[in-house]
């Protein structure tokens, strides 16, 4: 984080964000879901649902990754 204190709670939430993808062997999906929906100063009403369903989507991708050169048919 920066040397000098947030001015408000978004700047924080920001910096927070920032460091976090500084941090040595950070998923940096669940970091980039997190600052999208959860690390906000006002939150969407429904940013926990949304997070759940990218977090989902996350997950389903990372257990079914895409096959370079697989083809189809």
């Amino acid at each position: 984080m920066e040397d000098y204190p947030a001015e408000n709670p978004e700047e924080f939430l920001i910096s927070l964000g920032a460091s976090l993808l500084k941090t040595k062997d950070v998923d940096v999906g669940l970091v980039g879901i997190l600052t999208a929906h959860i690390l906000k100063a006002e939150p969407a009403p429904d940013a926990v649902a949304r997070a759940k369903d990218a977090i989902l989507t996350l997950a389903a991708e990372r257990a079914n990754p895409l096959k370079i050169g697989a083809q189809n048919g």
